[in-house]
């Protein structure tokens, strides 16, 4: 693999696999992984759809966005993003940015996004609104000055909508920042559906900030990932450069039972 901390790789390839399949990365977004050995750097692919990141594609870099791996191959440029949220908030330790066609309606209008089902309530205290482009700039947020700014925008919640281009949802590990992302896209999308039925009926920041405890759970990420993985098409592990995943103790055994009785 490219990097010593081939666990987080491996999770890292792995979301962004699981972020294509479920329809909320396209060929543009990507998503990071703060490192476990030095906080002050971070895992993130070259500058490659997500679709098709392998293992061999994740590069290591530096808070302020310069690269630590040697490699010709071309990073992201709004590895900016990542570097400068994880500056700003010392507990994230995941960031994702993407594009997906459930959130891109409030993107480009500005009406907020609100929990209107239970898990929406991840986004108990709001979503963030940046529009602090760069003058003269292209939209990307490429520049440290833009990095700053969205990380302001962002704030202490737990996503933020960049004006007439996307999301960035953030998480304290890899499953917690695709389940925010996943699901702040499954929220947009029934909430734009309820508005068309009449007032949607949101939950408040009360009642949302509890029924987000939930999700916050060792157990429910384990379920939630697993079924992510279990989605994804036969033969991505070898396609993506990682061994098959290993079946946790108790189906091994119980395989191995209904073997012997055969």
């Amino acid at each position: 693999m490219a990097d010593r901390e081939s666990k987080l790789v491996e999770a890292l390839v792995t979301a962004n696999r699981i972020l294509t399949n479920e329809g909320i990365l396209d060929v543009f977004g990507h998503i990071s992984v703060r490192s476990e050995r030095n906080p002050q750097e971070f895992l993130l692919s070259c500058s490659r759809s997500p679709a098709a990141v392998t293992a061999l594609d994740i590069m290591r870099y530096r808070l302020d966005g310069s690269q630590v791996t040697k490699s010709t191959a071309k990073p992201y440029v709004e590895r900016i993003i990542h570097g400068a949220i994880y500056q700003a908030r010392s507990e994230v330790r995941a960031v994702c940015h993407g594009h997906s066609d459930g959130i891109l309606p409030f993107a480009v209008t500005g009406d907020p996004i609100r929990p209107v089902i239970h898990v929406g309530t991840l986004f108990w205290n709001g979503v963030g609104w940046f529009d602090r482009y760069d003058k003269g700039g292209n939209m990307l947020v490429a520049s440290p000055s833009e990095g700053r700014a969205l990380a302001e925008a962002l704030g202490p919640r737990r996503g933020v909508l960049l004006r007439n281009h996307g999301f960035v949802v953030v998480g304290a590990n890899l499953t917690e920042t695709v389940m925010a992302a996943i699901y702040l896209d499954k929220n947009a999308c029934i909430q734009l559906e309820a508005a068309r039925l009449g007032r949607p009926l949101y939950i408040e920041e009360d009642e949302a900030s509890r029924g987000s405890k939930v999700f916050l759970m060792p157990s429910v990420q384990e379920r939630a990932w697993g079924y992510w993985v279990a989605r994804l098409p036969h033969g991505w592990c070898k396609e993506a450069g990682l061994a098959p995943a290993r079946q946790p103790a108790h189906r091994r055994a119980a395989a191995k039972r209904s073997g012997a009785r055969k």
